[in-house]
């Protein structure tokens, strides 16, 4: 079993405290054993991490300077729900019953179009857009690393990021395979490890 250390308890603590809406340093501390400069340290660096924002302040009733107010970003709210995989899991199931088997894939990988948006027409070389790619999927919770072959680049992850999902119905890895193509503005071939414990891998050939 991993060791949780006495600081990512203390964080947890925090970020559920500021779910139930915005707080002051000494309002997080006066919900924990924390002091008011321990509890800063921690929130200075859940900020620095994009988990926490500020949002505005509180005057007090006295003299003194108003106390700055901090609230969760969109991205820590979305870390908390357990939802998506299953939503995501069902919806493909539901297509899987909806539309005729071959129209599955090319329904994927428009969505990874979507989440893309306009195809990367940047004059970076494609090494480092390759990178930005592997670590766009680092960011939505993949550990991937860049390794360069002969004639390509392989984007290489330990698990992935979707692995719920994709255990179940590998077609899933099509959408994200379509999103590197437009992210990297080259053609991207899914190499993934499937089965009961999926991992990324995606083939990025070198250009001309």
């Amino acid at each position: 079993m991993a060791h949780i250390s006495k600081a990512d308890k203390s964080r947890s603590v925090l970020l559920q405290l500021l779910r139930g809406g915005p707080a002051t340093i000494e309002d997080l501390a006066s919900e924990t054993d924390l002091t008011p400069n321990a509890v800063r340290f921690h929130i200075a660096s859940l900020e620095a991490e994009g988990e926490v924002e500020t949002a505005g302040t509180r005057k007090h009733e006295g003299a003194g300077k108003p106390a700055v107010l901090y609230i969760l970003t969109p991205q820590a709210e979305i870390s908390f729900s357990k939802a998506y995989a299953p939503v995501l899991a069902a919806t493909v199931q539901e297509l899987r019953g909806s539309v005729p088997s071959d129209q599955v894939v090319p329904f994927l990988k428009r969505v990874g179009d979507r989440l893309a948006g306009a195809p990367n027409k940047s004059r970076r070389s494609l090494a480092q857009r390759v990178a930005a790619g592997a670590s766009l999927l680092n960011d939505l919770g993949g550990a991937t690393t860049v390794q360069k072959k002969k004639d390509m680049f392989v984007i290489k992850g330990q698990g992935c990021p979707l692995g719920a999902v994709v255990a179940g119905d590998p077609c899933v890895c099509s959408a994200v395979e379509s999103l590197l193509t437009n992210v990297i503005g080259a053609p991207v071939k899914q190499c993934c490890a499937h089965g009961a414990r999926p991992s990324c891998c995606f083939e990025v050939p070198f250009e001309g």
